[in-house]
Parts: C-alpha cells; sequence; structure tokens
C-alpha cells in the first residue's frame, strides 16, 4: 500500500490549537456564513504591514536548472480571516514568493496549480524554468492559497474514538447496504471534522479570490496576471467575474465548469477518467505489449487483467490478509493518468500489485521485491521516462524526502482516513486528531450542495453501474452535512477582458464537455482552444501540442489572442511515433490542425513535482 504521512495524534489535554476550537458540526454555528460584498474594502493595515523576506528555499534548485533566473524571495503576509468582517475573528496568513522582472516588466503574473488545496508557491518560479521568458517579461508571484502549503493551515480535526467507531466496508465500488452506511459515517466524520474550527467557513474561493486581489494592490500592480490549471480556473473565472477591471492576460488551463457548481463538476469525474482510461491509457498499454510483460496485447486483455488483478486485491482484503485495496489501485491509475508521461508509472503501478498478488507479504503489504520485479518487467526505453529510485519512494519502500514523497504518493479522503484509523486503532486513550487540511472543504463553501445523503447513494450506484472503472468514486461528500451556508456566485464575467480557455479533448479530471459548456456560457469575454487527441490534464507550458503553446506564447507575451476559438492537434504519446485519433466530442477531421512535433514529454523536475504532487491529491 502507498504510505501517508502519519497522521498527527495528540492526547486531547495536551492538544495546543492556537485560535481554534474543536467542536462538532451539530455545535458549529448555523448562521448565514460569511456575506461576501462584490468587492469589499482592502484595510490600509494590511497594504502597510511591515514584511519580512528571506530567499526561498527552491530558489537554488531554480537556479540550477536556469542560472540566469532572478532570486525568489519569500514571505508570509497577514489577511483577514474573513475579508467582509476584518476585524471579527484573528488575521490568518499567506505564502507568497516573488520576483523582479529581468527586463521591462509587463506586470505581475501569478498561478495556480489546481486542487482545490494545491500548493503554488513554487509553481510561477518553475513554469519560468521551462519558458524563461516569464523571468524577463513579467515580476512573478507564487503563493499558496489560505488552508494549505505553508500559508495558514485548515485543521479538520476529530478523535480517536469517533475514528474506532467507524464502520469498514471492504471495497467501496461493492454497492451494498454496509458500503452506503460507511459512506454516510464518513462523510459525516469529516464533515464535523473540518467545519471544526473558526477558519473552517473561510477556507473558500471567495476569500481566497480577495486574497489575489490583495496581493495585486499590495504591489501595486495595475493589473493581474495568471496562469491556472484546473481548480485554478475556477479561481480564475471567480476573480474575472469579481473584478474585471483588474484582469490582464489569464490563460485558463484544463478547465473545470466554472459557471456552475462544485457537484456538477465531480458529476463529470468517473465518465472523464474511464474515457482517458479506455480511449488511451490501456489501448497504450496494448500496443507496447513487447516492452511490457504480461498485461496484454489488445485493450480487452489489459482491462480483463486489470480487473483480475483488481478481484484478487478485494478478495484478499475480504480474508483480511491483506490493506492492499482494489479501491485504492482505482484511485491511483484515476490519479495518475493525469500526465502522458505518467502512463509508464501508472503501468508500473498495475504490475506493482500484480507482483504482490503472486507473492503476497506477511504485513498485508507492498514491499521491495514487488517494486524492483515489476520494474523488470518493462523495457529499458519504457524505464527512461522513470526512475526505480521514485518507485521504491512512491510506496514506501525506501525513504524520501518529504517534498519527494509529497508528489509521489495518492492521497483521498479515504486513503487519509485509512491511514488515521490505523493510528487511533494503536492509541490507548481519547485523543484528538489532526487530519490535515482538505480540500473538499473549499468545494463545501463554494456552492450548494443537496443535503440529503441518499441522493448522492443513488447516483453512485448509478454511476458505478455505468462506469465500471470508478463510476463509484464520489459517494457522499462530506458537504452534504456541512453545516455552513454555500458562497455560490453568478458568474457572467460581464466588463471582463478576453480569457484564454485551453482544453484537452480527454482531460481525466476536467471534462472537455463541461469546460465548453462554461466557454459557451462565456463566448463573449473567453477564447477556446480545443486539442483534438489529448487527454493530458495541463496543457500550456511544455504542452504536448505545439499549436497550443504558441497560441498561449503570443497571448501571454504580447496579448494577442487568436481571432476566433482554435482546434489544434497534439503530439504522440511517450515511445510512440504517431497519434492514434479518439472519436471523442473534438472532430479533428472538421478544421485545420496544426502540425505538432515530437515531444520527449520530459519537464523540468521541479515543474513536474508540482503537477505531480496536484494530481496525487486530487481526491481529497
Amino acid at each position: 500500500m502507498i504510505r501517508l504521512p502519519k497522521i498527527a495524534l495528540a492526547v486531547a489535554v495536551a492538544l495546543v490549537v492556537p485560535q481554534v476550537a474543536i467542536g462538532s458540526a451539530s455545535a458549529a454555528p448555523q448562521a448565514r456564513g460569511p456575506v461576501d460584498p462584490p468587492v469589499p474594502s482592502i484595510p490600509q493595515k494590511y497594504l502597510d504591514q511591515p514584511i519580512t523576506w528571506s530567499v526561498c528555499s527552491f530558489d537554488a534548485a531554480v537556479k540550477r536548472l536556469y542560472p540566469q533566473a532572478p532570486t525568489t524571495n519569500c514571505a508570509k503576509v497577514k489577511v483577514p480571516m474573513d475579508w467582509a468582517h476584518p476585524d471579527a475573528h484573528p488575521d490568518v496568513e499567506v505564502a507568497i514568493a516573488y520576483s523582479k522582472a529581468t527586463g521591462t516588466s509587463k506586470g505581475l503574473m501569478t498561478t495556480n496549480p489546481g486542487g482545490p488545496g494545491g500548493a503554488g508557491l513554487t509553481l510561477s518560479a518553475s513554469l519560468a524554468v521551462e519558458k524563461p521568458q516569464l523571468f524577463s517579461d513579467f515580476d512573478l508571484l507564487g503563493f499558496d492559497p489560505r488552508g494549505f502549503g505553508q500559508s495558514t493551515p485548515l485543521q479538520c480535526l476529530t478523535t480517536t474514538e469517533k475514528l474506532n467507531a467507524l464502520p469498514s466496508t471492504p471495497d467501496f465500488k461493492e454497492r451494498t447496504r454496509l458500503t452506503h452506511q460507511v459512506e454516510v459515517a464518513e462523510a459525516k466524520l469529516y464533515a464535523e471534522a473540518c467545519s471544526s474550527t473558526e477558519f473552517s467557513q473561510f477556507v473558500s474561493s471567495h476569500q481566497t479570490v480577495y486574497d489575489m486581489e490583495f496581493l495585486r494592490a499590495l504591489f501595486k500592480a495595475r493589473q493581474l496576471n495568471l496562469i491556472g490549471y484546473s481548480y485554478g480556473t475556477w479561481l480564475g473565472g471567480w476573480y474575472a467575474d469579481t473584478y474585471p477591471s483588474k484582469v490582464g492576460r489569464f490563460v485558463i488551463d484544463s478547465n473545470m465548469d466554472w459557471t456552475h457548481t462544485q457537484w456538477e463538476n465531480v458529476n463529470f469525474d468517473p465518465f472523464s477518467g474511464q474515457r482517458r482510461r479506455d480511449t488511451q491509457l490501456f489501448p497504450w498499454i496494448a500496443r507496447h505489449a513487447d516492452q511490457i510483460s504480461g498485461l496484454g496485447s489488445t485493450f480487452t486483455q489489459v482491462r480483463s487483467k486489470y480487473n483480475a488483478v483488481r478481484a484478487g486485491l478485494v478478495e484478499r482484503v475480504k480474508a483480511g490478509t491483506s490493506s492492499v485495496r482494489g479501491d485504492d489501485l482505482d484511485g491511483i491509475i484515476y490519479s495518475t493518468q493525469y500526465g502522458n508521461v505518467r502512463f509508464i508509472r501508472a503501468t508500473l503501478d498495475i504490475l506493482v500489485h500484480d507482483e504482490y498478488l503472486k507473492d503476497p507479504s506477511t504485513s498485508g503489504e507492498i514491499e521491495l521485491r514487488h517494486v524492483d520485479r515489476a520494474w523488470a518487467r518493462i523495457s529499458p526505453e519504457l524505464q527512461a521516462f522513470d526512475t526505480l529510485a521514485a518507485m521504491r519512494a512512491r510506496y514506501g519502500v525506501t525513504p524520501a524526502a518529504a517534498v519527494t514523497a509529497a508528489a509521489l504518493r495518492v492521497d483521498s479522503t479515504r486513503s487519509i482516513l485509512a491511514d488515521a484509523r490505523k493510528s487511533a486503532a494503536k492509541s490507548s486513550s481519547d485523543a484528538v486528531v489532526n487530519l490535515g487540511p482538505i480540500g473538499t472543504t473549499v468545494r463545501c463553501n463554494d456552492t450548494k450542495w443537496n443535503s440529503d445523503p441518499r441522493f448522492y447513494l443513488r447516483e453512485a450506484d448509478r454511476m458505478a453501474a455505468k462506469y465500471d472503472f470508478f463510476g463509484y468514486m464520489n459517494g457522499v461528500p462530506f458537504c452534504a452535512f456541512w453545516p455552513y451556508q454555500p458562497q455560490d456566485r453568478k458568474l457572467d464575467l460581464k466588463g471582463s477582458p478576453r480569457i484564454l480557455m485551453i482544453q484537452g479533448e480527454l482531460d481525466p479530471a476536467t471534462a472537455y464537455e463541461g469546460a465548453l459548456r462554461t466557454h459557451k456560457d462565456t463566448a463573449r469575454a473567453t477564447r477556446f482552444v480545443a486539442i483534438d487527441d489529448e487527454g493530458q490534464h495541463g496543457q500550456y507550458v511544455g504542452s504536448a501540442s505545439s499549436c497550443a503553446e504558441a497560441i498561449g506564447d503570443t497571448y501571454v507575451f504580447t496579448g494577442e489572442l487568436p481571432g476566433k476559438d482554435q482546434v489544434c492537434g497534439t503530439s504522440p504519446l511517450p515511445a510512440e511515433l504517431s497519434v492514434y485519433p479518439v472519436n471523442g466530442p473534438v472532430d479533428g477531421n472538421a478544421v485545420h490542425l496544426p502540425n505538432s512535433k515530437s515531444t520527449d514529454h520530459k519537464l523540468n523536475p521541479l515543474l513536474q513535482r508540482a503537477l505531480d504532487t496536484v494530481a496525487a491529491g486530487t481526491l481529497r
């Protein structure tokens, strides 16, 4: 099993939690929640605050990759917990990273890697290492959104007693009465834990958008420029709707359906995740049967092998001899297929679990020999796209630095809870447990969710029958039990300049159909670039499509957008010489597709780590 960091355990009487208090969801305030004015004012004291800068810990890594890079300095700045009522609560901190343009600055450029909850402190500099003109043309700002990373962290607090009382199921894919009971119980616990502090209701997109506007004002920038991925497109859309006159050059890439609800977004995921797997990942594995041992040479054979491995894992869990779960394997594959180059890692993940079944460990967990034997089952050509050391660290069979481990492990709310329960079972007394910052909290605060868990159970049952890979993935969200009022916003982008949307046809995490719907809702303010036959999550900067990359570059560095929506071609998947067309929502035969040169799919390690970390935490 991929090992997660130890959940913080502390005896209840000894726990020190500054400025917060543990409680229950039922005991949490039932008030209307934050009242967010369209444009809250910024008290002058925040703009005048002293800032203590120091060279960022990652600056040396940036300069090793690009010696001409300017120095990136880091600091933490204070912001109100609630921008609508700045004096009503203690301040919180937002971690920022900043570098001055080496040439004539075109303004302030910030970024967001996705999530919700993706830490973005390193992202701006990491993108500039890949595209150095960003260093010369922009003052670069990276930041960790409130609640996450090095900013003031959200705490999801529960107790060992409550963890030990939870029921369990051997496989969430089996839509039984027991599974239903478990999903409801876990959702209630998460809602109670993540709403238990004063800060809980203010970890939201609205408040983060106000933080972004504060940062623009703090640096005295006329406008804000943005490169945002995935959930970063949600932030970009909300910022453009709130502060249209402050919008500079916005590239929003791999778009959420940000004119609709968070539920409508996550409900696309089983469909889009299976489409990516079945039209690209599994066919790719089959085409490389001569380089991959034992998974099959046709799509049907690969799917059958995957299902057999998964079934074997479930059987051992039911027998009580293993902690390596079939539903965890689904989550690992779902997240790993975000990146084209990570098809090799996804293949290895299947092989590792296959080796575990061939030679189960007495520990009931994946061990070093399983990883090493899986590695030996792929060819040297495919091994060149990953490393054995990374795979060993991914499964926790060898030590890894914390920052590396964060990019390698795959987190989900279920795996976090499972780890917490293991720790709780070893505790001799009731203790407070911090489950850590859970990104779903943002989703709960952002939009209205159905409060009837039976609605989600019916939907998960239906999706599981329709999409056999990960149709059950959503289950009952803890937003169904969220005690605070949502901070809905109806977006129309009135008054905003046109922004650039880039979208792959087969994106597993942000479905093309949702992105297109949002574009149609905001057609007067958005220009849409589709990439035919492309499924990677994250396109601009190091893109597999040179056409999309060129359009993005022209806009970012000159301000010029294409005169109409565009369809781009892409480059082959790793270790292939041609693009294999997919019959999807983009009809590449209907328009001219600019040629896209082959790519080696290699990104600089800082950027790859940032993207991997967000992908690994996508199910949180």
